[in-house]
């Protein structure tokens, strides 16, 4: 997949990653370009020379751009990388400066050569805390150019340059860090709200069932006693039985009902928050203007925006949506398009086929198709 497609399928998290990666891995690169540009511009007869030292900071820059790729990506270094980046680093410094110091007029560029190694070598301490990596970036670069330059404020712009590469590549790990930390508190907060749910609904069931259950057993045990003695008060205690059964069970449909039934309303301000934190615009067209509709179809059109929804957002790479709830003369329609899937004939899934089956009881039916690069879902009800 190329980088776009990666980008589109990507959720906000990794869209931050991505960003990050191919921010700080090409700065890499800047130091050939500026000792390619520096050298060739001052020391045009010395094309052995500056080619030799723009190839030692190239090196050094490949060293540096796999250690700053594996540091966005939470990967381990290890010791071969570190040791590739210490020593393309003394590299890409000693063969820069060797070769531009014999060279006519090197000398002018040489501290410039040596600041561009010193400063790409200290870049990966940012990795760390500021106020341990500071003084080392400032004795590196210092230590790399001062033989080189005579102006003491030279030295000084080198070191504040190399701190200030650290400080980026630090500032930039810890923005995507924290973007991570709050997309894990996220998906806790969404896994606990469902856990709380599944609580709550536990909770009911064994407020309706518990007591029936054990008027049950102890009832039967009743029967079975009875029975055993031939009493004709079995017959009685065996309906009863029967009675608290069918009552219970009543008391479960209801809970269940109150469970999964959701309003129309809600739904259509919850799809339009999600679709919108996902990054894809929404629009909304909600057309009740003939009276309210019956509160069984109120609830399969909030099934069906809720499944719609959770597929844009689950399964395509959108970047709008339009939901469309409306009366069509004597029907009820849900509508859902999204910009999410190539022009390809469109199947159905299991969350799908589960809701079409949902909308059987009450006279529903569900279209799906994708055309000209849109994907449309669309149910309708016949309004009595």
């Amino acid at each position: 997949m190329d980088l776009l497609g990666r980008w589109r399928a990507a959720d906000d998290p990794r869209r931050v990653e991505l960003y990050t990666h191919w921010s700080l891995v090409p700065m890499a690169f800047l130091g050939p370009l500026v000792v390619a540009g520096v050298t060739a511009g001052t020391v045009p007869d010395a094309g052995a020379a500056v080619a030799v030292a723009v190839a030692g900071s190239l090196v050094q820059a490949l060293a540096l751009a796999v250690l700053l790729s594996r540091a966005v990506r939470r990967r381990p270094t290890g010791r071969t990388v570190e040791g590739a980046w210490v020593l393309t680093s003394l590299l890409a410094w000693a063969s820069g400066v060797l070769a531009l110091r014999n060279a006519p007029g090197g000398g002018e560029v040489v501290d410039v050569v040596a600041a561009v190694a010193a400063v790409a070598a200290v870049v990966p301490l940012g990795r760390g805390r500021f106020r341990r990596y500071a003084p080392h970036v400032v004795l590196v670069v210092g230590a790399a150019t001062f033989p080189f330059t005579d102006r003491f404020p030279m030295v000084l712009t080198y070191a504040f340059y190399g701190v200030f590469l650290a400080a980026v590549v630090q500032m930039s790990l810890w923005m995507l860090e924290v973007v991570r930390r709050l997309a894990d508190a996220e998906r806790d907060r969404t896994r606990l709200a469902v856990a709380e749910e599944r609580l709550r609904f536990a909770r009911d069931l064994h407020d309706v069932v518990g007591r029936d259950l054990s008027a049950i057993a102890v009832t039967s045990d009743l029967v079975a006693e009875l029975a055993r003695r031939g009493r004709p008060e079995a017959v009685g205690r065996a309906e009863e039985v029967r009675s608290i059964a069918q009552g219970s069970l009543e008391r479960i449909r209801t809970v269940v009902r109150g469970y999964r039934a959701v309003d129309l309303t809600t739904e259509l301000e919850g799809s339009v928050a999600l679709l919108e934190s996902a990054g894809i615009a929404c629009t909304v067209e909600h057309l009740d203007q003939d009276g309210p509709l019956p509160e069984d179809l109120r609830s399969a059109a909030a099934w069906v925006i809720r499944e719609g929804v959770t597929n844009v957002v689950r399964h395509s790479t959108a970047t709008w949506c339009r939901i469309s709830v409306r009366r069509e003369a004597a029907e009820l329609a849900v509508s859902l398009v999204n910009d999410g899937v190539p022009d390809r004939p469109a199947g159905r899934g299991s969350g799908l086929l589960g809701l079409a089956e949902r909308l059987q009881p009450v006279g529903g039916r569900l279209e799906t198709r994708g055309t000209d690069g849109t994907f449309t879902l669309h149910a309708r009800w016949e309004l009595t």
